[in-house]
């Protein structure tokens, strides 16, 4: 299994709206056999900009682990739309496999805005998904997290789309955005997990930084989170990196 895991402390990067993007690696971008979910672009145009184009794989999920998936050292998921019963497939075939894969160092993103599909479905690592509220709004818990202070700019602490999510989640995580109901209506959240490193969402990611009517901010929080989602320190440097968002807010 090539881990090859390349670690960057995320305090030390410098917020700039243009960014070079990560050297060659085993990224990945797995989503349904339909096309795009939602017909929209914003996952492959995010993983150009943070990965470059030519330097990541997109799988289907129906074949992917077979087409060696697990191979690769960062997977973006996503099961919205059209893609969500093959989603929900994959994760209940592949859940031991999934969780494996991230304890022995694998970095992952992974989530829908489903129409239908399973509702509790469990993503494994103790997170549940559920898809019976929607938000137009996603808030910010901690704005010096590097998803929204990161190398493609400063996102502010809200954000706006028609539906901005459809999903939200309930388990063992450190809630990073929360929707129209509440700080208990989580949409985004982390975790440590072994030697990895998971990100949970319900958010409608093809959508950031392609549609007029959403808030603009979506468009560096979308890169943002994909260079966080690869580059997020161990779990060892967790705690350092709440720190560094400390020390960014007091030089502010």
């Amino acid at each position: 299994m090539k881990m090859a895991i390349k670690v960057a402390c995320a305090g030390a990067v410098a917020a700039a709206m243009s960014w070079t993007p990560l050297a060659v690696g085993d990224y990945a971008y797995v989503s349904g056999t339909g096309g795009e979910p939602w017909g929209m672009n914003g996952n492959v145009n995010a993983m150009n900009d943070v990965f470059g184009v030519g330097n990541w794989t997109r799988y289907d999920f129906p074949t992917a682990v077979g087409a060696g998936l697990w191979d690769n050292s960062f997977i973006l998921m996503d099961g919205g739309d059209g893609a969500t019963d093959e989603f929900d497939a994959f994760v209940n075939a592949n859940r031991a496999d999934m969780e494996a894969w991230v304890a022995a160092g694998g970095r992952l993103i992974i989530g829908r805005a489903s129409w239908g599909g399973q509702n509790g479905l469990d993503l494994g690592f103790g997170v549940n998904i559920y898809n019976d509220m929607a938000s137009d709004l996603g808030h910010a818990f901690d704005t010096s997290h590097p998803v929204y202070d990161g190398p493609y700019g400063f996102t502010g602490a809200d954000f706006d789309g028609d539906y901005l999510a459809h999903d939200h989640l309930t388990g063992d995580f450190t809630p990073l955005m929360y929707g129209d109901g509440g700080t208990d209506h989580v949409l985004l959240a982390e975790k440590a997990y072994g030697a990895g490193h998971a990100i949970f969402h319900g958010l409608t990611l093809p959508f950031f930084g392609e549609h007029d009517l959403w808030s603009p901010n979506c468009d560096e929080f979308h890169r943002n989170l994909l260079y966080y989602g690869y580059t997020v320190p161990g779990p060892g440097s967790l705690a350092l990196l709440a720190l560094a968002g400390v020390a960014r807010r007091r030089r502010r």
